[in-house]
């Protein structure tokens, strides 16, 4: 988001269309909390010149994200839904899309027959 630079009395302070600030918001991953840079508009390769943190975390795309395709448009129910999928993927590593071949197409490996099947064999 652009900020323009404004006088005490709330007037613009320049008139070039750049004097202001670029206002974007950082997630932290691993912290699950957001901060507010800061840039100066003028010159934002020199990096930020304030950070606020706000205490709580925004994910992407909160704000910015518009879209009118019904596939981008998910109930939070759906975002959950996918949240808790991805969890389930990604905690199985590498043996999310295993195959269980080893025992006739019914799914069962053949270390799981006993668990399955008990006693009877």
């Amino acid at each position: 988001m652009y900020a323009p630079k404004t006088n005490a009395d709330g007037t613009t302070a320049s008139t070039s269309e750049d004097d202001g600030y670029i206002l974007s918001i950082l997630f932290n991953g691993k912290t699950k909390l957001s901060s507010l840079l800061v840039f100066n508009a003028q010159d934002i390769t020199t990096g930020p010149i304030a950070k606020v943190d706000l205490g709580v975390g925004i994910p992407h795309g909160y704000h910015g994200c518009f879209t009118s395709n019904p596939e981008s448009n998910w109930s939070y129910e759906e975002i959950e839904r996918r949240a808790k999928l991805s969890d389930k993927m990604e905690g199985r590593g590498n043996m999310w899309n295993e195959v269980k071949s080893d025992f006739s197409g019914l799914g069962l490996r053949l270390d799981d027959i006993e668990e399955v099947l008990g006693d009877i064999f």
